[in-house]
């Protein structure tokens, strides 16, 4: 498996099952781990999101007996 996995166009992601907007939403809220690589001069960039963090995310919301895991770190 791969380390980290760029966001789908469309559909979900192939190793989460998470959509784009559920990836940068759970990102935003600090549930997982994502990086952007932009070459300097550059506007726009490709962000790439941890795949650990993410299946760490899905396992702690079954662990959960609400389904509200807290924040990654």
């Amino acid at each position: 498996m791969p380390v980290w996995v760029r966001a789908p166009v469309t559909g979900p992601e192939h190793y989460s099952g998470l959509t784009r907007a559920k990836l940068y939403q759970l990102d935003r809220e600090g549930r997982i781990r994502s990086v952007s690589i932009q070459e300097p001069g550059q506007s726009r960039g490709c962000r790439l999101f941890h795949l650990e963090s993410i299946l760490r995310f899905i396992e702690s919301c079954a662990e959960s007996p609400q389904g509200a895991p807290p924040r990654a770190k």
